[in-house]
């Protein structure tokens, strides 16, 4: 770390973060580089797992072509990585999605230096939440120009002021409190014998790694579809745990008679013909059609079962097994789940 931060200082540059003063933690969150060359240093400061704070974290990156080729996130995008964060840090989850929010040309004070800076400022959403802001500006000193992207619990906006940090010591200190802290944690739960969820039984486990994709699948489509950054809702991945998916591997390979291989590869399948399904067609989420349609899908893939479904299952076979014909297979393979959905209403209402 030392030889990194003095190739930044030949350069002209050093990683910033808040002025002394500020309570808490100095913490060196992370860094980024490319291709063997340094490109950011992210600095923290506060209390970093107080959902209240005061914290602050400022990422200090290279600009414009010393990026090498990569993309600096927009404010919302900042704000929603800094709610990951805790969620992360702390299993807080404080929720998905905009809130109501300004957006606003303003200045922060950087080495006693005003500088003008785009700031975004995020209401709280729910109970208990405190007001975020996140500004980026561009610092122009000695050397090339870099990229400063803030973030900030519980603090005015605007505030604390910046500085250079020429001794990343305190930072890494920190960074090795935190990291001792959190494996104590573990440790300490651990000893703790804290009770392990309860093991799911039959097709539990199947449905519910069904249910999420699907979930997962149409939200990610819909931020895609509005131009935004995808991002699995936080409660997906509380859900979407390896101890979730090892389960429903383990059960299809006692109810299924397969092995390892075969048992992943079929509830690979699985979850990907739903949540393909969930894209693809309006009915699919929600909806009696939605549920019955997870159902079959289960039961053929764990029992092989002729489910009424059956031609839609055959197909989504084709389109798995050869990726070249995806684009014919996959019409196929809607246009039969289609047809299901016709039949099984007219079942419905003779019914």
């Amino acid at each position: 770390m030392a030889a990194a931060l003095e190739s930044w200082r030949r350069a002209g540059r050093l990683p910033y973060a808040p002025a002394a003063g500020l309570p808490g933690s100095r913490v060196l969150a992370g860094w980024h580089s490319v291709n063997g060359e340094l490109i950011a240093f992210t600095l923290l400061a506060g209390e970093p797992r107080e959902q209240a704070g005061p914290f602050v974290s400022v990422r200090t990156a290279v600009s414009g072509d010393d990026l090498r080729g990569e993309v600096l996130s927009g404010l919302d995008e900042v704000i929603e990585d800094e709610r990951d964060r805790i969620f992360e840090l702390t299993g807080l989850d404080e929720g998905d999605g905009p809130r109501e929010a300004s957006t606003a040309e303003l200045t922060l004070l950087v080495d006693g230096v005003p500088v003008p800076a785009r700031v975004r400022v995020e209401r709280p959403g729910a109970d208990g939440e405190v007001e975020l802001w996140a500004a980026q500006l561009t610092l122009r000193r000695s050397g090339r120009p870099m990229e400063l992207t803030v973030t900030v619990r519980g603090l005015p906006v605007g505030e604390p002021p910046l500085v250079a940090a020429d001794d990343l010591g305190p930072y890494v200190a920190g960074r090795e409190r935190l990291l001792a802290e959190a494996a104590s944690d573990r440790s300490a739960a651990a000893a703790a014998g804290e009770p392990a969820p309860p093991a799911a039984v039959g097709l539990s486990a199947h449905r519910q790694l069904a249910l999420d994709g699907m979930e997962r699948s149409r939200i990610l489509a819909q931020q895609l579809s509005e131009g935004r950054t995808p991002r699995t809702p936080r409660r997906l991945r509380m859900r979407g745990s390896g101890d979730l998916w090892e389960t429903a591997v383990r059960q299809q390979m006692r109810l299924a008679s397969e092995d390892r291989w075969e048992a992943d590869e079929s509830v690979t399948s699985m979850v990907n013909q739903l949540g393909w399904l969930a894209e693809r067609a309006d009915w699919a989420v929600g909806t009696e059609d939605g549920r019955q349609a997870v159902e079959e899908t289960v039961r053929h893939t764990v029992f092989g079962s002729e489910v009424p479904s059956l031609r839609a299952q055959l197909a989504w076979r084709v389109v798995w097994s050869d990726p070249r014909g995806q684009e014919s297979g996959l019409a196929d393979w809607l246009g039969q789940w289609e047809r299901w959905r016709r039949d099984r209403r007219r079942s419905v209402r003779r019914g």
